[in-house]
This record gives structure tokens, sequence and C-alpha cells, in this order.
């Protein structure tokens, strides 16, 4: 009896996480204003291979995966008859749903750092007659929406009315397209590569990077642990967020040559201008400017101490290593040139070799 017991509870265990780990969203049939509704939705055939909007994190931070209730099928053709009903004069049309999702990642803008949430939706509007499909309309749309870093709880919750803005914006495309005879097919509204300059269906993602940098220069050694955070990009330049804190040790020999007994940096390096560019996927060349601010403890051959502010310019170029796109391991190097107001040098070069984690 104690062996079916635990049965019990395991498969009870889990159902239930599998339940929890999926959501189902239901379309709110409201209706927008159509001016010249000459078609209604007779069928929605739903091609997609994944049946399921996306893998998401709801405010709590767990992942769940959110479906559409009912299926696709069912709630697109819903959603369209409050709309569009079907009349004595209207042509039945039927709908191919070639791709239907909803997406959230970070970006870079002017402000600073914010959250962007996405429903992207790619249509085609078909006529059926005799047994055979004719295309007439063929459309991809995004919708996107701004939302600060902590505000979570309304990021998930307006995914709904994103799926409803993108579905209503192809439904106004087609009634606008209407074709007027078998020969008439009106362009599509996006091609059918989804080439269109400026389109992406997909949002760029955001990348984590914590890493330890191992410094070693013509007059210092040292440490840093950084943070970095981009928005990956098959083209053009990438601007991440860059801080780092760490120490510097002036090599024993350089201090005592310029009458110290030791010197010990310790310094932020905020990067004012920093670049990423990505040759190929996990591979990126990085190039920085930076201002080292801080203060390097002294001691003088006679034991006396002192403390001086640092400032000052540096550079570096390099490369970063992120082979594994979700989560795992960063490698890079980079190459060195500082100038800073410090008593025991002002110039320096050198390499920066990089090691931590993506995520």
């Amino acid at each position: 009896m104690m062996k079916y017991s635990h049965l019990f509870f395991l498969i009870f265990f889990l159902v239930h996480f599998k339940t929890m780990a999926q959501q189902n969203l239901s379309l709110k049939t409201v209706p927008f204003e159509v001016n010249d509704p000459w078609f209604y939705v007779d069928k929605v055939i739903d091609s997609r291979k994944e049946q399921y909007l996306g893998k998401l994190k709801d405010p709590e931070g767990y992942e769940v995966k959110l479906r559409l209730h009912g299926g696709a099928s069912k709630a697109v053709r819903e959603f369209a008859d409050i709309s569009l009903p079907r009349q004595e004069t209207s042509q039945g049309i039927t709908i191919k749903i070639k791709a239907l999702n909803i997406q959230d990642s970070r970006r870079r803008m002017n402000e600073g750092v914010v959250a962007i949430a996405r429903a992207h939706v790619e249509l085609i509007f078909l006529e059926e007659s005799g047994g055979e499909s004719r295309e007439l309309f063929h459309i991809k749309h995004n919708e996107d929406q701004v939302f600060g870093l902590d505000d979570t709880e309304s990021l998930f919750n307006t995914h709904e009315r994103r799926v409803r803005a993108a579905l209503e914006y192809c439904l106004l495309a087609f009634v606008d397209n209407r074709p007027r005879d078998k020969n008439d097919i009106q362009p599509i509204h996006f091609p059918k590569d989804g080439s269109v300059p400026g389109f992406s269906s997909r949002l760029d993602r955001w990348i984590n990077l914590v890493t330890v940098q191992v410094i070693n220069t013509t007059y210092h050694e040292g440490w840093s642990v950084g943070y970095t955070g981009f928005v990956d990009r098959k083209k053009g330049l990438i601007r991440p967020y860059e801080l780092s804190i760490g120490q510097e040790n002036v090599k024993p020999g350089e201090a005592r040559d310029r009458g110290y007994e030791s010197a010990i940096l310790r310094t932020i390096r905020p990067r004012f201008y920093y670049l990423y560019k990505r040759i190929i996927p996990g591979l990126y060349a990085a190039f920085s400017l930076s201002m080292p601010l801080g203060y390097e403890e002294l001691e003088d051959v006679d034991g006396d101490d002192s403390i001086n502010f640092i400032i000052g310019a540096g550079a570096s170029q390099g490369i970063r290593i992120i082979p594994w796109e979700k989560t795992g391991v960063v490698i890079g190097a980079d190459f060195l040139q500082q100038f800073q107001t410090s008593r025991v040098y002002r110039r320096d070069i050198g390499f920066e070799l990089v090691f931590g984690i993506n995520f």
C-alpha cells in the first residue's frame, strides 16, 4: 500500500508541475472598426511547428510556456468573427498562421537599458475554390512595447493585448488590399522572405557577462571583476554597458626604482566608449576607451605612508569568445594602453586575460 501511495504522489507532483509550467492566454473578443467588411474568416490553419506562443518568465521569475486558449486556430477565428461576421454578400477566406509568438528582451536606448516586449505574427490569406487554394495576401507584423526593467508585471500581463493588436493590424491590412478579380492579386504587405529593411521577426537577445580580468603590464599586475551587458546583433556595432572594479599592484622592482617600498592601486574603470563587433556567432571583437578612477596607497623606503588620487585615460583592443548561446563560459584577451596620475608611473601597456560566464 505504501508503494502505491508514493507512486500516486509522484504522479500528482509531475502532473501538477507540468500544469504549473503552462499557462493559457485567452484573447479578449474586443471588436475593432472595419470600414468595408467584405470577407469573413471561414477557416484558420495553424501551420506552426511549435503550437505555443513562447517560453517566458512570469512576474515571479518562473519560466512558463504560454499557449492560446483553445488553440491558435480557434482563438484567431473567434477574434476575427466579432468584427468580421459572416454575411450573405461577404466572401469566405482561409487564414494560414505561419508565425505567432511573443517575446521579451532588453535593449539599450537613450534613457538606458529597457525591457522590450514583442508580439510577432505572420499570416497568409487564401481563397479556396474547387479544392484549390490561391494566395491573396501575405503579411508579417511586429507589435513592440517598451517597459522599465523592474516593470515585469505590466510586461507579462499585456502580452495578450499585443497579440490582439498584431492580429487586428493584419486583418485591417487585408481589408484595405481587397483583390478586385482573379488576376488582380495585390502585392504582399511584406516580402515573403522577410527582407524588409529594419524588419526582424525575432528580438535581439540581451547577453549578461560576469568576468574576472587578470592584468599584467610593464609596471603593474592585478585583477578586476566586471559586468558587461549588451544586445547581440548580427550586423552593425554593439554598444555594451560595462563596469569593473579591481586592484593593481605595482611590481616591486618598479616601485623601488622610484623610491617606494610598495604601491597598491584601487580603481574602477568606467568605459565611456565601448564597442563590440560580432565577427561570427560566439566571437566578438572588442574596443574600449576608459577613464580609471581611484587612489593608490604608497609606502616609501622609510616606512612613511601616503595616498594619491588617481585619474587617467585608457584604451583596449581584444576579443571575446562566447561559445554557448544561453549559459556558459566566456574567455577573452585585451591589449591595454593606459595613462594615469600615478606617482610611480604615468604610461603603461600590457595584456589582460578575461575569464567568466554568460547568462
